[in-house]
Formats: C-alpha cells, sequence, structure tokens
C-alpha cells in the first residue's frame, strides 16, 4: 500500500494527520485561552514565566496545527 495513494475509506494516513489537526488545534485554543483571559476576561493575569510558556506551547500548536492540515488535503504534495 502506498502512502500516498491510500484511497481505501478514510485511510490510516488521513486518520493519522486529523489526530494531528485536533491535537494542534486544541493546543492553539487552550493555549490562546490563558494568553487572553487576563486582558479581555477579567480574569487574572499569568505570570511571566508561565505566559511565555503559554506562547511558546501556542506556536507549537500553530505548527502542529499547520502541518497536519496540509498534509491532510495534500497541499503541495503535486497533481
Amino acid at each position: 500500500m502506498n502512502f500516498r495513494s491510500d484511497t481505501r475509506a478514510i485511510g490510516v494516513a488521513k486518520l493519522f494527520f486529523t489526530l494531528v489537526t485536533s491535537v494542534g488545534l486544541g493546543l492553539s485554543m487552550g493555549t490562546s485561552f490563558l494568553i487572553v483571559r487576563g486582558p479581555f476576561l477579567g480574569g487574572p493575569t499569568l505570570d511571566p514565566f508561565p505566559m511565555m510558556g503559554a506562547l511558546a506551547v501556542f506556536i507549537v500548536g500553530i505548527v502542529v496545527l499547520t502541518w497536519g492540515t496540509t498534509r491532510l488535503f495534500g497541499v503541495g504534495s503535486g497533481a
């Protein structure tokens, strides 16, 4: 079975990249709530080190989300 031509049902590759995309979305949305809740939602702001950690995880989440989405939809894989 070729990785790029797996056309049976949903396929293992599509299922994996759907999971990767979901993890990236969860990471980015969870940490964005932590970053935004203080200034905009009336909650306490994070201390500087946890804020930088949340920002780093947010960036990692965006990268994972982008990678999973592009692989899931085959962007840049050629025709």
